[in-house]
């Protein structure tokens, strides 16, 4: 399989649809209305948006496999156990840190958003580094 700067593609790939996937099922399914609500938003708001936005959301999740991978790389990570630790901790010191700024520059501070979007990010760094796991 080809590989970018190291990291294995198909792995960047499949890194990022689990973490699209999962944050699909956080923001849509399981945290829908009390993230809508913490938010601000309703659902009038995002009526008539176009669904091309949805695909960008993925490539975001392309760059931040990406960069994770190629860190793990850099690492010589390749055991599930130490990829999926490693997620949790760029999690907690990269990834929860630059969800804070929108907890401490909003108006409303709220804790729920915060947990509700870091609780996100941990679940979705974790899965992606596993999956890159098994694709050394």
């Amino acid at each position: 399989m080809p590989r970018i700067a190291g990291v294995n593609a198909l792995g960047v790939v499949l890194g990022a649809l689990a973490m699209w996937i999962l944050g699909a099922l956080w923001f849509g399914l399981l945290f829908s209305e009390v993230w809508m609500t913490a938010s601000g938003f309703t659902q009038e708001m995002f009526e008539g948006q176009s669904p091309l936005w949805m695909p960008a959301g993925f490539v975001i999740s392309l760059l931040l496999t990406f960069g994770l991978g190629w860190h793990m790389q850099q690492k010589s990570i390749s055991k599930l156990d130490t990829a999926a630790l490693f997620g949790l901790w760029m999690a907690l010191l990269i990834g929860v840190p630059l969800m804070m700024y929108a907890y401490v520059y909003s108006p409303s501070h709220s804790w729920e958003l915060l947990l509700i979007n870091s609780g996100h990010v941990v679940l979705t760094f974790v899965a992606a580094c596993a999956v890159l796991s098994f694709f050394d």
